[in-house]
C-alpha cells in the first residue's frame, strides 16, 4: 500500500510537469498521520506557509492555534493538511502578490489528491476550515454558513465537521463567538 511520503513524492512529479518553469512549490500536510482523531483541511497555503513548507502557520494558523487550546485540542495529535497544495496567488492594485481562492482548475487537480490522502489518514472526523474543503467533500452546493458546528457524511462514510477558516476572524470579527461555539461542539464529539 502507498505511503504518504510516496503519495507527495507522486504530486510533486505530476505538478512539476504541470507548473514547469513556474516557482509553485508544493505544501504537504503534516502532523500525525496515523488515524489521527483529527484531521483538518484548509483551502490553500499562504505565503508564510510556502515559505515555511508547512500548512497553517502564519496568521490563520495563529488563530488556529488560539481556538485549538481553547478546546483543550493538542495540534502534535492533530492531522493538518490543504485542499490546494501550492499558494493561488494574483496581483493586486498596488502591483502586490496577494492570495485568492483556488480556481476550479486547480481543485479538479488537487482534489482527488486530497481525496487519496484522507483515505490514507483515516481520521476519526475531518474538520474542514471554509467553504473550499467543505465543497470538495460534500459537494459545490454546500456552505459553511449551512453546515458549521454539525457532523455530516460523505458518500464514503466519512465524518467531516465544518467550520468557518481561522483567517475569517481575522476579517469578520463577529464570527470569533460562532467559532468558539462550534470548536465547543468538536470538543464534546471528541469527548
Amino acid at each position: 500500500m502507498l505511503s504518504l511520503k510516496q503519495l507527495n513524492q507522486e504530486m510533486e512529479t505530476f505538478f512539476a510537469s504541470i507548473f514547469a518553469g513556474e516557482d509553485k512549490p508544493l505544501v504537504f500536510g503534516e502532523g500525525h498521520a496515523a488515524r489521527p482523531q483529527l484531521m483538518l483541511v484548509g483551502e490553500a497555503p499562504g505565503e508564510q506557509e510556502v515559505l515555511q513548507r508547512r500548512p497553517f502557520v502564519g496568521k490563520a494558523g495563529k488563530n488556529l492555534d488560539e481556538f485549538l487550546e481553547l478546546a483543550g485540542l493538542d495540534r502534535s495529535v492533530i492531522y493538518v493538511s490543504n485542499v490546494v497544495k501550492i499558494r493561488p496567488t494574483e496581483k493586486g492594485p498596488t502591483g502586490r502578490t496577494r492570495n485568492r481562492a483556488p480556481n476550479q482548475e486547480e481543485l479538479a487537480l488537487f482534489t482527488p489528491f486530497l481525496m487519496r490522502e484522507s483515505a490514507m489518514v483515516q481520521p476519526g472526523i475531518i474538520v474542514t476550515l471554509g467553504n473550499v474543503p467543505l465543497q470538495a467533500y460534500l459537494g459545490k452546493h454546500q456552505t459553511v454558513g449551512q453546515c458549521h458546528g454539525k457532523v455530516h457524511l460523505t458518500q464514503e462514510g466519512m465524518r467531516i465537521f465544518s467550520l468557518y477558516h481561522p483567517a475569517s476572524m481575522i476579517y469578520r470579527p463577529q464570527l470569533r463567538e460562532t467559532y468558539a461555539e462550534d470548536i465547543m461542539a468538536l470538543k464534546e464529539l471528541l469527548d
